[in-house]
């Protein structure tokens, strides 16, 4: 008769009322996915490639310049250009924007600006009159104004001024005749005051004004009036 050995055994707890025992499980971190990282990568090579070829548009675009001439220095209304109020600045093409090219300094030295021209900003040749203060279509005027006649002090090359002809010493000025002659002009240069206080200015009128005003002006019956913004 075999009896039963309990040599090597291990008796092993019951668990408590109600619970099941439940074998214990190793948590096992899922290998990422090769095929998905593998998409990302190819994807983000696509994006960069893309975005190079972007850059390297914009720099081909940006280099399509050209130079042209800027100012260095605020120029007053009717004076000369110097070599030294210009300086030259790269420009990306623009069919907008007509500036004057670097290759034409030359022939912009020695030219008066029309109108006031500031630091920083493009010229362009509607800015500039011809060498002697005169754009096409005008003619110097040399008009002596005598004191009290003309706002001396505040006239300045480019100002924009009416040449007002007072009548002849004994004319009858009629009711057709209330108002007197007026011509636009514009202050090309202002003189020296003379010692009786008279001042000759240089007015460039039109064409086909400048008879009458050369006559009015010999005749010491010009006045000239400074027009608002000039």
């Amino acid at each position: 008769m075999l009896k039963s050995s309990t040599k090597n055994r291990t008796t092993v707890p019951a668990p408590p009322a109600g619970d099941v025992m439940r074998p214990e499980l190793d948590i096992i971190d899922p290998e990422p996915p090769r095929r998905r990282r593998r998409s990302f990568m190819v994807i983000g090579g696509v994006m960069v490639l893309a975005g190079a070829i972007g850059f390297a548009g914009l720099l081909n675009a940006s280099g399509e310049r050209s130079d042209v001439l800027a100012l260095a220095r605020d120029v007053p209304a009717g004076q000369k250009i110097t070599a030294e109020d210009l300086r030259v600045v790269a420009l990306s093409a623009d069919a907008g924007l007509k500036p004057v090219a670097v290759t034409q300094k030359d022939t912009v030295i020695g030219r008066r600006a029309a109108a006031a021209l500031t630091e920083g900003s493009l010229l362009t040749s509607r800015q500039l009159t011809g060498k002697g203060g005169l754009k096409p279509g005008e003619a110097l005027v040399a008009v002596e104004v005598k004191r009290g006649m003309a706002p001396v002090d505040a006239l300045r090359p480019g100002a924009a001024v009416s040449l007002v002809s007072r009548p002849k010493e004994g004319e009858v000025v009629g009711k057709e005749q209330s108002e007197l002659a007026e011509v636009q002009g514009r202050v090309v240069k202002v003189g020296a005051p003379s010692s009786s206080g008279d001042v000759v200015v240089q007015v460039a009128v039109a064409d086909a004004d400048s008879g009458v005003v050369a006559s009015d002006a010999s005749a010491g019956r010009v006045a000239i009036v400074l027009k608002s913004g000039g």
